[in-house]
């Protein structure tokens, strides 16, 4: 059976180098800016958290149903297997004493038993296989569809403290940054304003 691995951890905007603050305060004389970690946001926020465990909830799911699937397909190939072992045994011990209609019949379970155990080993592996690639799809999709949902009350979050410090940007610290003043990191500020809209939604 193919391990199923899924990666858990919610992908925020993963593809923005840096979010430009939409709306800079009106008269600022100079182009100020900070940075965030979109990462952190994710794993820290209230809102992040909810939606990685909702991922990891439905990962765990569809893994109990491929480990269902895959015990239910091995005891359904054991149990003729073991129906072959009993007829090859019945065939050997009587070949001597039962009569050739008796061993002509033995010979052809044995024959039957061989081609169902082949057929239920690759039927399994089929479904085994496409049972993962569709839990996979529906992890990504749902992954997706959270990110999307997630952005949506980031970005009015990022705009408001943009505005309150007066930023022309915010860049996103793992988007290539090599060095940066500790003191421009306003990922927990920007963690504690995501929550805070959370705690003030109807």
């Amino acid at each position: 059976m193919r391990t199923l691995i899924f990666a858990v951890t919610l992908g925020i905007m993963s593809g923005s180098g840096f979010i430009a603050a939409q709306s800079p305060p009106a008269g600022a004389d100079a182009v100020t800016f900070a940075y965030i970690d979109i990462g952190r946001i994710a794993s820290e926020s209230t809102e992040g958290q909810a939606a990685n465990a909702k991922v990891q909830e439905l990962s765990e799911q569809k893994v109990a149903e491929l480990e269902a699937t895959n015990t239910n397909v091995q005891e359904r190939v054991n149990g003729l297997n073991q129906q072959l072992i009993e007829a090859r045994q019945s065939l050997q011990q009587g070949q001597n004493v039962i009569s050739a209609e008796a061993a002509s019949s033995l010979q052809r379970e044995i024959s039957r038993l061989e081609v169902d155990i082949q057929r239920a080993t690759q039927d399994s592996q089929a479904e085994l296989q496409r049972m993962s690639q569709d839990a996979e799809a529906d992890v990504t999709e749902l992954q997706q569809s959270l990110q999307a949902e997630f952005e949506t009350k980031l970005i009015p979050a990022i705009d408001k403290l943009a505005a309150e410090k007066g930023l022309s940007f915010i860049f996103n610290a793992a988007q290539g940054l090599v060095w940066a003043d500790p003191s421009l990191d306003l990922t927990q500020e920007l963690i504690d304003t995501l929550n805070s809209q959370v705690a003030t939604t109807p």
